[in-house]
């Protein structure tokens, strides 16, 4: 049963059902939640990134007019449960602090909350919390990362032995044997080889940054129990994770993420603090109480990603082929105080991504994660992966200028060739045609003409460059492993219900922040059932009417979610055709049924057919003289689940221009080629890729946070941490036409939003480095700016003679 092509909805690109109230002002994001009532909460935060809290004075704050409360870490470690509790504890090996919603002991890092004032009023909240006066006695600062590992390093945890969060080996088995025999393989092949590459590799501290920052709104109540409204991309898992900490019931506990937010890209997935406080408040004083984050506390203590080092070595044949990779990573993990991912869990996905989409049998991948007086690391767009793809990419252009050879040769000899294929971190890859789209970037690309333009560029002075970048990512993230790294489901659910007059709802537990969910989930169920998107409403995000869902992460929606209403409808299906059939006397079976044009016709005779309203109608409201077995009503709740776990593959390229008097450079061209499964709409795929190369241009060149030597955070406002705006960043080409349905999802479609950003950073450096060949200059530290190009030309300009 499968919907006519006259009224086949997928791979259309529908106008957005969301748009609409966007672009009128009609919005419901979290600051149009209205609460008349509602008491406000304001944090105060910490002026040290390390010290001692001796005494915190609030007698002067509580005695302002307007003041409801004022609580400090040491009123509420008795009230409540600290984190962290089991919920919200990964399956990994760890150590992990305790920790309450306010510093108790000492502040970890520049802007931790230590107090909170709610007043009915926030500007007088505002004022009183600047009246709460807080004793600190200074402790040393400890703030980077490779000096915290070493013994004489002051201990940011109490208790610990050392400031390492977490350490494994992704590579080697899962015994000592195994991985000092994969040590042994692995140093024996670089000792053989004809190449060899090693560089340190570093990415700086930076993040995203979504146009709405976080807010919570608690409200409570004696009988019905509590409704928090949180902007967050995983409500039932801040519901659940809420119940066990305040020891709230369950079923008295209702949590609704806003219709629409502001964005997120990661950053609002983890259970924080923050919300824990307000709801804990809330029923405290059994009233509503409401926080907004402000620009500053958002750079301040929260959207915090990369920050790795590696030491990476790569060993190969002078032929271009690699044939073992070894790497010793490192990331800065701040505090590590965040529920679900204590910051390390975006660095350990990062190794076990590391080999990418390149056929690397042989690797000894590791990684350290440390604690520091900065704020926890949370979830950004390619989790944990934009460092490693940095780091892998530059060292394949190095490979290829040992060999003499052309970096794009030298990726695709060493891209996989077959799929499906397990890495050497034990990540399968299930299937695609990736080197159909890599063959695809290329020709777009048209490498000979650019190499013959390049030439006659570098005859005028010009100097422009091409550099290339990949990615295998996550699409969607399978039980089997969000299970141990995070301690939740990985299934995709879905609600589909018919009402007696034909129209549809879907409700789903993702809580999108952009994505399209509407959009795309109408389009989903409308093709199913051959009628319109507009006859089709979704709800996303209210624990209360949607079944449970790990929530928006890892690009679950367009493989995951949209599975799982595909199923529901075609459960719904079904069954409306038994009926069709039973009511026409006709010995049938569901599949001798089509849905189209808001009819359901009878394939072997088109003239027997019945409108999709009244087939609805007649089960839902006359349920007499029913097929054996049957009963009445039009509902049902899906849960999906792949067999195993699906990845997208992107393949980026970059031409540049580098001004080498000043080292400004201009990207003219940036092509992407998406191997993306089924696209369900052309126009919401483009708009994926095109934000994540954005964000990653941003991320690559632009953003990043700075802490002056005693740990203050100098970048807490726009003014100092840049973003890039439209005028940094050139037209994005998308191709998406190499694309093959997936043979585990029912629709054939994957989800791509996670990944795009990871492939930037390398195509873009090593554009720069293409343009700047003539004076050899490698670059392995990010951010990518003109002064530090600058500077590499000047060193070269000294040390090695201009080749033309």
């Amino acid at each position: 049963m499968e919907a006519d092509s006259g009224t086949a909805w997928i791979g259309r690109s529908v106008r957005r059902k969301e748009d609409h109230r966007l672009i009128t002002g009609k919005g419901q994001y979290f600051g149009d939640v209205k609460a008349p009532e509602a008491l406000h909460l304001v944090f105060v935060r910490s002026e040290h990134a390390h010290a001692r809290i001796v005494s915190i004075d609030i007698a002067a704050a509580a005695a302002m007019p307007g003041i409801v409360c004022v609580v400090t870490g040491e009123t509420i470690r008795h009230e409540i449960k600290p984190l962290p509790q089991p919920v919200v504890v990964p399956a990994l090996e760890a150590n992990f602090p305790t920790f309450w919603p306010l510093a108790v002991g000492k502040a970890k890092f520049h802007g931790e909350p230590v107090a909170a004032v709610v007043a009915t009023d926030k500007y007088l909240a505002a004022d009183a919390a600047e009246a709460v006066r807080v004793t600190y006695e200074p402790l040393p600062y400890v703030g980077d990362m490779e000096a915290a590992l070493t013994p004489e390093s002051p201990i940011v945890h109490e208790g610990w032995e050392s400031n390492e969060i977490f350490a494994t080996t992704v590579t080697g088995g899962d015994t000592p044997e195994s991985e000092a025999a994969n040590v042994a393989e692995v140093e024996r092949i670089f000792a053989e080889a004809e190449i060899v590459i090693a560089q340190r590799f570093r990415m700086h501290r930076c993040g995203v940054t979504p146009l709405e920052p976080r807010g919570v709104m608690a409200r409570w109540d004696s009988l019905d129990g509590m409704t928090a409204w949180i902007t967050t991309q995983r409500p039932h898992i801040d519901r659940i994770a809420m119940s066990d900490v305040l020891d709230i019931p369950s079923d008295k506990l209702r949590v609704i993420a806003p219709r629409d937010q502001g964005g997120a890209f990661g950053v609002k997935a983890p259970f924080y603090r923050e919300a824990i406080l307000v709801c804990h408040l809330s029923r405290k004083l059994d009233a509503t109480v409401r926080w907004q984050e402000t620009r500053q506390e958002h750079l301040m203590a929260v959207s915090q990603e990369r920050d790795q080092i590696h030491d990476l070595e790569i060993a190969a044949t002078t032929g271009g082929k690699i044939l073992a990779l070894r790497d010793r990573g490192i990331a800065d993990n701040g505090d590590g105080c965040a529920g679900v991912y204590w910051g390390f869990v975006m660095p350990f996905m990062g190794a076990a991504l590391m080999p990418n989409a390149y056929d690397l049998p042989h690797c000894d991948i590791s990684i350290r994660v440390v604690t520091t007086n900065k704020s926890v690391l949370t979830p950004a767009r390619s989790f944990g992966a934009f460092p490693t793809r940095f780091a892998l990419e530059r060292a394949i252009d190095m490979v290829a200028r040992r060999a003499g050879m052309e970096a794009a040769e030298v990726r695709r000899k060493n891209l996989i060739q077959q799929l499906p294929y397990v890495t050497a971190t034990g990540l399968n890859y299930d299937s695609g045609n990736w080197i159909g789209a890599y063959d695809l970037l290329l020709e777009r690309v048209d490498l000979a003409d650019f190499r013959r333009r390049q030439k006659a560029a570098l005859s005028d002075g010009r100097y422009i460059g091409i550099g290339f970048g990949l990615g295998a990512e996550t699409s969607g993230v399978a039980s089997d492993v969000l299970v141990p790294m995070e301690n939740q489901p990985g299934y995709g659910t879905a609600t589909v219900r018919i009402d007696p007059r034909g129209k549809i709802a879907i409700f789903e537990g993702d809580a999108p922040q952009g994505q399209s969910h509407e959009t795309t989930m109408a389009q989903v169920a409308a093709h199913e059932f051959g009628i319109l998107p507009d006859d089709i409403a979704v709800t996303t995000g209210d624990t209360a009417t949607t079944p449970l869902s790990s929530g928006t992460v890892g690009g679950r929606a367009g493989s995951y979610t949209v599975s799982a209403v595909a199923n529901a409808c075609r459960v719904l299906k079904e069954k409306m055709a038994r009926f069709v059939a039973h009511d026409f006397e006709l010995n049938a079976s569901p599949e001798d049924f089509t849905f189209a044009d808001g009819e359901i016709v009878y394939l072997k005779d088109d003239n027997i057919r019945k409108s999709f309203r009244d087939v609805a109608e007649r089960i839902i409201m006359a349920p007499i003289n029913m097929p054996p077995g049957e009963t009445g009503g039009l509902e049902h709740t899906a849960y999906f689940e792949a067999a195993m776990q699906m990845f997208c593959f992107s393949a980026h390229a970059a031409e540049v221009e580098v001004d080498i008097e000043t080292g400004q450079f201009e990207i003219v061209r940036y092509i992407t080629s998406e191997e993306v499964g089924q696209v369900i709409n052309p126009q919401v795929v483009e708009g994926q890729i095109h934000g994540g190369v954005v964000q990653g241009m941003s991320n690559a060149m632009f953003e990043q946070f700075i802490y002056d030597e005693n740990g203050q955070q100098l970048t807490a406002d726009f003014e100092n941490y840049k973003l890039a705006t439209a005028a940094d960043v050139p037209n994005i080409e998308v191709h998406h036409e190499a694309s093959e349905p997936c043979p585990y999802t029912p629709l054939g479609s994957r989800g791509l939003g996670e990944g795009i950003p990871a492939p930037v950073p390398g195509a873009l450096t090593n554009a720069v480095c293409d343009a700047l060949s003539p004076f050899a200059i490698e670059i392995s530290e990010l951010p990518l700016r003109p002064n530090k190009i600058w500077h590499l030309i000047q060193d070269a300009k000294a040390n090695i003679p201009l080749q033309t």
